[in-house]
C-alpha cells in the first residue's frame, strides 16, 4: 500500500495538534469505541451526524470499517472509513492510526494517518491526510478545519469517557 504522495496523484494535507489532558492510551482506546451515533457526536458536536460500525474492531482497529456521517465544509458526506495496517504508513511519532476511506465495492477513494505519541501537557499529534488532486478546495479546507475541531474537542469529553468505560474492556 503506497501511501506517500510521491506518486503526484495526491496533495497531503498535515495538521499539527497538541491535546491537552489527553493521553495517547484515550486516543487508542477512543478508535475501537466510538460505538454509536451518540457517542460519535461528542466529538464533534456540529459537524457529526451519524455513526455505525459496518465490521465492528475485534482484537484491535485493523480491518474495522465504520460509515460515518459528517459534514466537511458544510458539504455532507457518508463516508466509509476502514482501518488499516500501522506498519504500512512511515511513522514519526510511536502511536499511528491508519485508514481509507473507501467506495462501496472497496477501492481507497483517500487514505489519512493520525499519529501521536505523549508530551507533558497530554498528547502529540500530526493527522495527514492524502487529498487526491483535483478535489475543491472548499473540501481541503474544510477538511483541516474540522480535523483541528474535532481533535480539540478531546480535551471536552474523553478523559471522563475513558476513566468511566476503559475499566470494562
Amino acid at each position: 500500500m503506497e501511501w506517500a504522495a510521491k506518486s503526484g496523484k495526491t496533495r497531503p494535507v498535515v495538521v499539527e495538534h497538541e491535546i491537552r489532558d489527553v493521553t495517547p492510551e484515550m486516543i487508542t482506546w477512543w478508535w475501537d469505541n466510538i460505538e454509536d451515533t451518540e457517542r460519535y457526536k461528542l466529538w464533534h458536536p456540529k459537524d457529526h451526524i451519524a455513526f455505525e460500525w459496518i465490521v465492528p474492531p475485534s482484537d484491535g482497529h485493523v480491518g474495522a470499517i465504520q460509515k460515518a456521517t459528517e459534514s466537511i465544509g458544510g458539504i455532507p458526506m457518508a463516508l466509509l472509513i476502514r482501518w488499516e495496517d500501522p506498519k504500512s504508513v512511515e511513522k514519526e511519532y510511536q502511536y499511528v492510526l491508519a485508514a481509507s476511506i473507501i467506495s462501496d465495492d472497496g477501492a481507497v477513494l483517500l487514505r489519512f494517518s493520525h499519529e501521536y505519541e505523549s508530551a507533558t501537557y497530554g498528547t502529540r499529534m500530526k493527522s495527514t491526510f492524502y487529498i487526491p488532486k483535483g478535489i475543491a478546495w472548499v473540501v481541503r479546507n474544510g477538511l483541516r478545519k474540522h480535523n483541528i475541531e474535532e481533535m480539540a474537542n478531546f480535551r471536552e469529553f474523553l478523559p471522563d469517557l475513558y476513566r468511566k468505560n476503559a475499566g470494562d474492556e
